[in-house]
């Protein structure tokens, strides 16, 4: 008994370094997997930017800051950072490119629809936004899509999702923005007022 136990004694700080080293190495391939998985998605967002300016989108503010949100007009995220970006605009000098890409829902194409063949875009938007419910989302009615509009929303979603490696790029709000040090920024996530404050402050002038 007393070898079994001198001879477990002897295997343990052993079996722990094993334990403490592959401990490290799983640790070291998360972190190596987020990293690779963040600068895909950066990467993604710089290739998605070099085509953005032949998009389809409709403008809110007239200011030099300029940022893209792709959006969905049934989106509750969406819904969420259009309601957060609404008071900055003006405040900020901001310009929201909003590039509508309709596929969440089967209302989705209608209401981008009666949005994009509106004499006033922006005011349908708006509006829509303002009585926005969780179940339904934007207050909007469908309209039945025209030809030209049906080519929009479909060249609008290809350039989104044509971008390879990042699945998420798939849903809405994407915020995306050139900074000044000319560098290109995506979020796809819900943003903090402070987290939204410190992306403002970064955005560069102009497209």
């Amino acid at each position: 008994m007393s070898g079994q136990q001198s001879r477990m004694h002897h295997f343990r700080p052993r079996n722990r370094r094993i334990e403490a080293l592959a401990g490290f190495a799983l640790v070291a391939l998360l972190i190596t997997n987020a990293h690779a998985r963040g600068m895909g998605w950066q990467r993604s967002g710089t290739l998605l930017y070099q085509h953005i300016s032949g998009l389809h989108w409709v403008a809110a503010g007239h200011g030099p800051k300029v940022l893209y949100d792709f959006i969905d007009p049934n989106s509750r995220p969406n819904h969420a950072l259009f309601e957060q970006l609404a008071p900055l605009i003006r405040r900020d000098q901001l310009t929201i490119r909003q590039i509508l890409v309709a596929y969440l829902s089967p209302t989705s194409t209608g209401k981008a629809a009666a949005i994009l063949q509106s004499g006033q875009p922006m005011r349908v938007l708006d509006e829509g936004e303002a009585r926005f419910a969780h179940a339904t989302g934007a207050g909007i009615t469908p309209v039945p899509v025209q030809p030209r509009t049906q080519h929009i929303l479909r060249q609008d979603f290809q350039a989104l999702t044509a971008v390879e490696g990042n699945p998420w790029m798939r849903f809405a709000p994407i915020l995306i923005y050139r900074a000044k040090d000319g560098r290109v920024h995506v979020f796809q996530r819900r943003l903090t007022n402070a987290r939204l404050a410190t992306i403002i402050a970064s955005v560069g002038r102009g497209s």
